[in-house]
């Protein structure tokens, strides 16, 4: 039986490697393609993609962390590469067609492609801020040897032409897309509950990992522009810190001293998030880059309006000017305006949710998406 061969970076509960099960389940579940995933390090989806796939995993947590136990690892990293390894494991299966998802995925899809000798796609979900984390000199090398390209929006695809010159003719935008998370049984009265929100008080949220990239520096600012306003009865929650971490630690500490701890609550991430979206009035997408967020496509599917920036990515592409707003690049006093502007103004955020809601469902689910990547699977495998 024909098989494909996915390569990601992780498995963690982030936008990628969720777009990169939903694909794969899409395919299982209308194709008759065997699937091999391929990733550099696990993570909590692991067991999502295993029931769908072959799973490889190259870096493995170390339960054993005895000097002698490191001295035998390292012997052995020394010995054999563990990514040649898995790779000449899985071309028994002799793949069809390599899809690398990401561009930390580029390396090994490259070295996949010269083992097995089959045609690499690459799904680009990424902008500047990646390339001060590899070197894109290198990586613009390695992107003469992939046969097509993915980009998840037209702001990535205008990013991939003029930083690497990659020609149209090898690009095709999918836009990046929403699916069914197994967890989500959380309802908006069970979150309003879990945090004690009355039902009555304006909740506006923000989901994802905390950072320069995600704007979460930016988010505090916008929510003391609001109480600044006189709105000191919203309350904003950012969904998805590591409460323990260095950055989750010093944002507290920041909204402490700004007098901001009754406004903000800072919560765990989990893998059950329908029901956050559910109790957002409004969501606030501060992310200074951001390709094509997952996050505001599951925001958008619940009829929760978004507010985003100019030059942030590809959301604006999305929200234009009738599923949210889109303000000023890093511009957080007109961020806060429109926020207090849609809690003032309910019938126009419903009538942008709504808008929202059904372009999210038209064009940015997976079954909507599917069968794009399958005409570009076929077409290069047909080739």
């Amino acid at each position: 039986m024909s098989s494909l061969l996915f390569i990601g970076h992780d498995a963690s509960l982030t936008g990628a490697p969720y777009t990169q099960l939903y694909l794969m389940q899409w395919l299982r579940a209308n194709t008759t393609y065997e699937l091999e995933l391929t990733l550099l390090r696990g993570g909590p989806l692991v067991k999502e993609f295993a029931k769908i796939s072959r799973v490889h995993v190259i870096e493995r947590p170390v339960l054993n962390n005895s000097v002698g136990h490191r001295v035998i690892q390292k012997i052995r990293r020394t010995l054999a590469n563990p990514v040649e390894q898995v790779l000449r494991k899985v071309s028994q299966n002799k793949p069809e067609l390599i899809f690398a998802n990401a561009s930390l995925s580029l390396d090994m899809g490259v070295l996949a492609k010269r083992m097995m000798r089959v045609p690499l796609i690459l799904h680009v979900h990424e902008l500047d801020s990646t390339f001060f984390y590899i070197n894109a000199e290198a990586f613009f090398q390695k992107t003469k040897e992939v046969d097509f390209f993915i980009p998840c929006a037209q702001a990535v695809k205008t990013f991939c032409q003029e930083k690497f010159r990659i020609p149209d003719d090898k690009m095709q935008i999918v836009y990046d897309y929403a699916g069914q998370r197994s967890a989500d049984t959380s309802t908006a009265s069970s979150v309003r509950n879990e945090f004690s929100i009355s039902a009555g008080t304006p909740l506006v949220g923000a989901v994802g990992t905390l950072g320069w990239r995600k704007g979460s520096d930016l988010f505090l600012q916008v929510v003391k522009c609001v109480a600044e306003i006189g709105r000191n009865d919203v309350k904003f929650i950012w969904l998805g810190v590591d409460p323990d971490s260095p950055e989750c630690k010093s944002l507290v500490l920041d909204a402490c001293r700004l007098g901001l701890s009754e406004q903000i609550l800072f919560v765990k991430a989990r893998p059950d998030v329908k029901g956050f979206y559910e109790a957002f009035d409004i969501f606030l997408l501060t992310s200074r880059e951001d390709p094509f967020p997952l996050v505001c496509m599951e925001a958008a599917s619940q009829a929760c309006p978004i507010i985003c920036f100019e030059q942030g990515g590809g959301m604006p592409e999305f929200v234009r000017d009738d599923a949210g707003f889109v303000v000023a690049y890093g511009d957080t006093a007109a961020m806060a305006e429109k926020t207090v502007y849609l809690l003032d103004h309910a019938a126009e955020q419903q009538q942008m949710g709504q808008v929202g809601k059904q372009r999210a469902l038209d064009n940015h689910t997976i079954e909507a998406t599917g069968p794009q990547f399958y005409q570009v699977i076929q077409t290069l495998i047909n080739q």
